[in-house]
């Protein structure tokens, strides 16, 4: 598997995988609401100055997503991180979210926020390993459900550390704080 820049001929098949994964957890698919985005996601994260990507298999089919909503000028939100579940387990929603960090920090960004919902357990372990912290409850709920918001304060520039994890590929280390 792989990770990529999305764009809006990924729509279709992201939409899939979105609705794919709310109808596995008992939530509703809503394109005139909460997953608009995801109809037109290069243009819309595109237009915030923020990023989208897709994880695709060895056939190139789109199997995750992800996307970077610029919401200010130092802020983000991560949205749309999605995966169908033949590709859990395998690293691949890390990738997913390092790629989001990873286009945060080289926008300057400082903070970000994400909403998901308690039900996705996966996930919150993966969030809390990354460093988000519980922040709140969400702004929108989804079929009743709250939802959860969690924030990751970004290192400023003078204080990011370079490291190099096995593999050789540089990056930076996030160094969350909530001063």
């Amino acid at each position: 598997m792989r990770i990529r820049n999305g764009s809006d001929t990924d729509a279709a098949a992201a939409a899939i995988v979105v609705q794919r994964v709310l109808h596995e957890h008992g939530l509703p698919f809503e394109p005139r609401g909460l997953d608009a985005d995801i109809l037109a996601p290069g243009a819309h994260y595109g237009a915030s100055g923020g990023a989208f990507f897709v994880a695709v298999d060895a056939a190139e089919r789109v199997v995750g997503t992800a996307g970077l909503l610029r919401t200010g000028p130092s802020s983000g939100e991560v949205r749309k991180m999605f995966l169908l579940p033949e590709a859990r387990g395998q690293g691949v929603g890390r990738a997913l979210l390092d790629a989001v960090l990873d286009a945060a920090t080289t926008r300057g960004l400082e903070r970000l926020t994400l909403t998901t919902r308690h039900r996705y357990d996966r996930a919150i372990r993966l969030y809390e390993r990354a460093g988000f912290r519980p922040a709140g409850s969400a702004r929108e709920p989804r079929a009743g459900d709250p939802g959860l918001t969690y924030a990751l304060r970004l290192a400023p520039e003078r204080d990011r550390v370079p490291s190099r994890p096995a593999g050789g590929r540089r990056r930076l280390v996030l160094v969350p704080s909530f001063a």
